[in-house]
């Protein structure tokens, strides 16, 4: 529980493709995927209920070796574009029918296996303590839109939106710009319970993480540049 509020944070591990059995069990730093989300949530005595969300058998079976509780999410639940909102959803129907209500869900994809604990918490004291339906993780945009064109068939060049900050130089412009990075997302359940199409539908608050914690594994080279960090963070920890 953290300040009176019950807390369940939520896995989604559902397969991106229909062909994609091992997903998120893929071995990395010698542990698959997924214990590298469910590991730092057992450091954490906020959390009163942590649940993956699978279909995938072999996921549920290690899932529940590292110490996650695993709730199947049905088959017919499952596209090949399984909304975020459908597993958040059944999870809370799945736990109420228990007799456990939660006030916050914190919302973890297995693909973002640098987060730590302290971005999940200062995510939780962000959402408790500001007037924000949700809270998301962001890093820094690479690219300021302010100095985007639009390119047309014609070969003609135009500023998007017909930006007048880009020829202000970029310290006296009055916004910062972030990208999403789907590392953490933690919100209200009557919000979430509301939505109908994402958890980014009401007031959004940002925290920004440090870039070199915000990898997302997609492909190989991910894979390869993540294994470099946590046997590096392996090894300082003794």
């Amino acid at each position: 529980m953290y300040r009176g509020n019950r807390i369940l944070a939520l896995i989604p591990a559902f397969r991106s493709r229909r062909d994609q059995h091992d997903e998120h069990i893929r071995i990395l730093a010698e542990r698959p995927l997924i214990y590298w989300t469910i590991q730092p949530l057992l450091q954490m005595i906020e959390l009163d209920e942590i649940i993956v969300s699978t279909e995938d058998v072999n996921t549920q079976i290690i899932s529940s070796h590292y110490g996650a509780r695993v709730i199947e999410l049905p088959d017919s639940h499952v596209t090949e574009q399984t909304p975020s909102l459908i597993a958040v959803k059944h999870a809370l129907a799945y736990l109420e029918r228990e007799g456990k209500t939660f006030d916050i869900v914190l919302y973890l994809h297995p693909s973002s296996p640098l987060r730590q604990p302290e971005d999940i918490e200062k995510c939780l004291k962000l959402l408790v303590e500001g007037n924000y339906d949700c809270m998301a993780t962001f890093t820094e945009a690479l690219e300021n839109p302010n100095e985007t064109w639009t390119l047309h068939e014609n070969n003609e060049a135009t500023l998007y939106k017909d930006n007048h900050y880009f020829f202000m130089p970029k310290k006296e412009q009055p916004y910062t710009y972030g990208r999403l990075n789907g590392a953490v997302y933690a919100f209200h359940v009557p919000y979430a319970k509301e939505c109908i199409h994402s958890f980014l539908e009401g007031s959004v608050g940002a925290y920004i993480m440090d870039p070199q914690k915000s990898l997302v594994v997609k492909q190989e080279e991910d894979l390869e540049k993540a294994e470099k960090v946590l046997l590096a963070r392996r090894d300082a920890e003794g």
